[in-house]
């Protein structure tokens, strides 16, 4: 019994320390103080009421939420509390527990980890294993694990849809990684293997549609600058074999990288081979930079070692920029394209083809000027044989227009600031038979004034906005001001602020109500103590029907009170 006590202590501490120990520096430990904890905690009544409609939430709410924080020798422990009449809910980092401690160029990975070596190979998936890693001239890297932990299959509930749990197998894997270079020019080859275990759970039954799965996957990556940091260029490839179900026989099929691999991995009917590429290239100069990108990713592409990829897409992005003027005058720009159906499997391939650019000048002492321009469009064109149908294609052109004007003038004491903003959408479909159903147009604009007394801390604001939507043959408009003003008081340990706005709406021309919102808050901050009190009131008046439907007038109250405090 006086071995057993220390123990388990010893192995809770652990556990304790490990899930957060993300990269602890092992050289800096013992200056660390032994324990520590701070956080916050806060309590929030919540009040509503409702006339007109049916309430949108219970009369009274209460939330006690912490998030308090304990450190080990400076390691981090973070713990988040929530509780309310509704709910009840602690959570704590103790069941994936994982460290990552380094001692100069080494860093040592224990328990969950997830570690990337590249996006093609071991892309960041989380395992339960060990792993080491040289971060030096010589870059080396080793991981190994079980990446999915078996789950038996269960479908006793009484309703499978929702009850169902899907089976997994247990799935090992590992993963080398041996490059050259430094963190600003190297060149890294890694390899990742993976397989599902097979008898670590019964046999799944067909409607699982769960096969055990197989995995080899190779990356190469690299980082590469030239003329003092100007041209940077990035470069990384990478090739998947995946074997979807190794229960099945051997390989017959015809493709020749695939029948040379026979001998040496387990190939069947249900092995694919796919490749990724991706490269992009920058080069600064004075007054500017240029940008190019490019990826192609097969259909389907998988590697059992990442979540997710972005497969079935060849695109090309190049980005310049310039500046002008010593800077006063900006000019950024884009333009990709992009296009899907890569083996040529789909009825239709789909184009998509994105430009845009940015004006931002400052030619005038404290007046800003942003222009800009977006033109995305998305288009198809036939694929597999004679079964395109036009009547379905898409073909949509969505275009948007937008800039802003502010100039400010004043004083450290009074500081004013006028602005006007606008911005025009346009969904254009050119597909005649379904034109009807998805065009559409919008136009928002605003006018502001900003006005701070810089000594009493006192700043308010005036706006006018302007919103207009233009869809299946209806169009809406809402217009209306807003105000809001907020001061402190008594050297910032009080705090309150007033808001309203108000909209005015029209449907076709017509009168449909008017929507205001007001509300006003004050709050009070003692050293690490604030107290919040707010109330909100919501007017909404309809005059008119739309689509036979009556709307119905309500005013809406809503009320907290938060208390908050830091240890």
């Amino acid at each position: 019994m006086k071995l057993y006590i220390p123990c388990c202590l010893i192995s809770i501490l652990l556990v304790c320390i490990g899930r957060t120990l993300q990269a602890q520096n092992l050289e800096k430990i013992k200056k660390q103080k032994p324990f520590e904890v701070h956080g916050s905690l806060s309590l929030s009544l919540q009040f509503y009421d409702v006339n007109g409609i049916s309430s949108r939430r219970p009369p009274f709410t209460w939330y006690l939420t912490g998030a308090p924080v304990v450190k080990i020798w400076g390691m981090s422990l973070p713990i988040s509390l929530t509780l309310s009449e509704q709910q009840r809910s602690f959570s704590q980092p103790f069941n994936q527990w994982g460290a990552s401690p380094y001692f100069k160029k080494i860093k040592v990975h224990l328990g969950y980890r997830n570690v990337r070596f590249s996006d093609f190979s071991l892309g960041g998936a989380t395992f339960l294993g060990v792993g080491v890693e040289s971060t030096g001239m010589i870059r080396l890297g080793f991981v190994y694990g079980q990446f999915v932990k078996p789950i038996e299959e269960d479908s006793s509930g009484l309703d499978p849809r929702y009850r169902y749990l899907r089976p997994s197998y247990r799935r090992i894997g590992m993963a080398g990684k041996i490059g050259v270079g430094k963190p600003n020019a190297f060149l890294d080859l890694s390899i990742f293997k993976a397989y599902d275990v097979i008898g670590s759970i019964h046999t799944p039954s067909k409607r699982s549609q769960v096969t055990p799965m197989e995995n080899l996957a190779v990356g190469i990556k690299n980082h590469l600058a030239f003329f003092k940091q100007k041209l940077v260029v990035d470069l990384e490839g990478g090739a998947s074999i995946l074997t979807r179900n190794t229960l099945l026989y051997d390989y017959e099929g015809s493709e020749p990288v695939l029948r040379f691999l026979v001998n040496l991995l387990p190939v069947n009917g249900s092995t694919s081979l796919f490749t990724a590429a991706r490269g992009n290239a920058s080069y600064r100069f004075k007054g500017g930079s240029m940008a190019v990108q490019y990826q192609r990713i097969d259909p389907d592409y998988q590697s059992l070692g990442a979540y997710y990829f972005q497969n079935d897409v060849e695109q090309f992005t190049f980005s310049p920029s310039f500046a002008f003027f010593k800077n006063k005058l900006m000019i950024n720009g884009s333009y990709g394209r992009s296009h899907d159906n890569l083996n040529r499997k789909k009825l239709a391939t789909t184009y998509r083809n994105v430009g845009a650019i940015n004006i931002s000048a400052v030619l005038v002492p404290r007046l800003n000027i942003n222009l800009m321009y977006t033109n995305f469009g998305v288009g198809q064109s036939r694929g597999l044989v004679d079964l395109f149908n036009d009547s379905l294609a898409i073909s949509v052109v969505n275009a948007s227009y937008g800039g802003n004007i502010s100039y400010q003038l004043g004083s450290r004491i009074h500081r004013q600031t006028f602005g006007i903003m606008a911005m025009y959408q346009n969904t254009n479909d050119q597909n005649q038979f379904t034109r009807q159903y998805t065009g559409a147009a919008s136009f928002i604009s605003s006018a502001n004034y900003t006005y701070s007394y810089v000594p009493a801390k006192l700043t308010s604001s005036l706006s006018v906005s302007y919103v207009s939507v233009e869809t299946y043959g209806r169009r809406s408009t809402n217009i209306g001001p807003a105000l809001s003003t907020s001061k402190e008081w008594w050297k910032g340990k009080l705090r309150t602020s007033f808001t309203h706005n108000s909209q005015l709406r029209r449907t076709n021309q017509l009168s449909d109500g008017i929507m205001a919102n007001t509300g006003m808050s004050a709050s009070i901050h003692q050293k690490k103590q604030s107290l919040t009190l707010a109330i909100n009131y919501l007017y909404n008046r309809y005059n008119t029907s739309a689509d036979g439907i009556n709307y119905r007038n309500f005013n809406e109250y809503r009320g907290t009170i938060t208390y908050g405090m830091r240890f």
